[in-house]
């Protein structure tokens, strides 16, 4: 689908490789039948045919497992489709976009700070996000990308980064700088490392700090900051946990010689029978042993996916 910006600024798409169940909260129906007889296609179609995706009565629990947004932090979203909107249950969420603006078109809003981005996992151990992919040891985003563009382009120094590196930084007499690896460098450090490269100073030295912020806002548009930023959740956010058998970084990047080592994926989601939470489906044993879900499963496409109909929880 065409985004109604114009394509000459940021971008941001919501995709990736998905995994949702979704549980009766309220009566769901929709023009193909109610929750309890025809499951998913109850939760996600108020319409047949069209991409709203919630319910025409009720609403419904969506639990949603996301490559990209839940496997680093060790949860699974948790979200609510009632009759006009998908929204998050109560709490922090588990991430958030990052846009200055109402669009993924208006630009970061953030970028990392540089610091060793170390996370807490539900099972208590640690782990280390690469800045490369993930954003959550944050700082303001600064530079007018649009006069950065200008300076690098400059066909005379101070500036002129084109004539070495190419008119999208894909790299010419000197190094390809549109690579996501650049990411791996905050701001500071990017910025220490051209001053001290001898060949740059005629190009580099005489830029003012305000130039040297555009030029590099420039580059992180090449290189790609990530699209959205990750927060521990907390309350009725934090209520799924998800363990999978993903390593991020091997999963295959058209910007890098990796490939992706899983053939399958292998998830494990853990949630209290009873929350306590009203925007989650509880589960009751003492009064009901069988529950009505849906899965709908999406390959890098979050409107086209494939769902089951009617799925049976029993509880023996």
């Amino acid at each position: 689908m065409k985004p109604s910006e114009t394509s000459a600024a940021w971008t941001s798409q919501r995709n990736g490789d998905k995994l949702a169940f979704a549980f009766d909260l309220g009566n769901a129906s929709s023009p193909a039948g109610s929750f309890s007889s025809v499951g998913c296609a109850a939760s996600c179609h108020s319409n047949l045919g069209s991409s709203v995706m919630y319910p025409s009565s009720g609403k419904v629990d969506i639990w949603n497992w996301d490559l990209a947004l839940s496997s680093p932090l060790g949860y699974a979203v948790d979200m609510v489709a009632n009759t006009d909107s998908l929204s998050h249950d109560n709490g922090n969420r588990l991430y958030y976009r990052n846009s200055n603006g109402n669009t993924g078109r208006s630009g970061p809003a953030y970028e990392w700070d540089g610091s060793t981005q170390t996370v807490t996992l539900p099972n208590g151990q640690s782990s280390i996000l690469d800045p490369a992919f993930y954003l959550f040891n944050k700082t303001a985003f600064i530079g007018n990308i649009q006069r950065g563009d200008s300076i690098y382009q400059s066909a005379t120094p101070p500036g002129d980064c084109v004539s070495c590196h190419g008119s999208v930084g894909q790299g010419g007499s000197s190094s390809i700088i549109n690579t996501i690896s650049q990411n791996k460098k905050s701001r500071a450090a990017l910025m220490a490392s051209m001053d001290n490269i001898a060949d740059m100073a005629p190009y580099w030295l005489p830029l003012s700090q305000q130039d040297r912020d555009d030029i590099v806002a420039y580059l992180r548009g090449l290189s790609g900051v990530p699209g959205y930023y990750l927060n521990t959740p907390d309350g009725s956010n934090a209520d799924i946990k998800a363990i999978s058998n993903l390593t991020p970084i091997q999963v295959k990047n058209a910007m890098l010689p990796v490939t992706n080592v899983h053939t399958v994926y292998q998830l494990l989601i853990t949630r209290k029978l009873n929350t306590t939470n009203t925007d989650d489906a509880q589960f009751d044993l003492t009064t009901q042993r069988s529950y009505t879900f849906g899965v709908a499963l999406m390959d890098n496409d979050g409107k086209n996916h494939i769902g089951s109909l009617k799925e049976t929880l029993i509880f023996k």
